[in-house]
């Protein structure tokens, strides 16, 4: 499981990074790359943990569901709670929150894609995928050359 969260944790990184390198050039999607991996491997990892306890004995839809939305929302509170709480002497609460759109938006998104990755890991299609490519790695180390 802890491996399946590790390679949610890079996959999420990357896809939040390539998209933030893409639309400004000058290398600001990797300097953020510094700051959203550790977040998902500290943040990010018990949050998922805590979520699939959270949710180990619901159906297959609804629990699907639900994940998605604890992901999601436990990503949103990690910009929320102390956005919340460290700038509230600075305006109102929306104005805040307003001004930390882009770390708020970032957060979000990369919880649903770490959510994403998470679920693919687990569903069935990559099991047989996994298992088919062992498969050919066993034939390729039982071939003498």
């Amino acid at each position: 499981m802890i491996l399946r969260k590790l390679i949610s944790a890079f996959g999420a990184t990357v896809m939040v990074v390539i998209p933030l390198s893409i639309l400004d050039q000058s290398g600001v999607g990797l300097f953020f790359g510094m700051y959203i991996l550790p977040i998902n491997l500290i943040y990010g990892i018990p949050s998922s943990i805590f979520t699939d306890f959270l949710t180990r004995r619901a159906a297959r839809l609804r629990r699907l569901a639900v994940a998605g939305l604890l992901h999601v929302f436990l990503g949103a509170l990690f910009v929320l709670l102390p956005t919340l709480l460290f700038d509230a002497g600075n305006g109102n609460w929306l104005t805040n929150i307003t001004n930390n759109s882009f770390f708020f938006i970032t957060a979000v998104v990369s919880a649903f894609i770490f959510w994403c990755f998470d679920e693919a890991l687990k569903s069935e299609w990559c099991g047989d995928l996994r298992r088919k490519c062992l498969g050919i790695l066993k034939r390729i180390g039982d071939m003498r050359v």
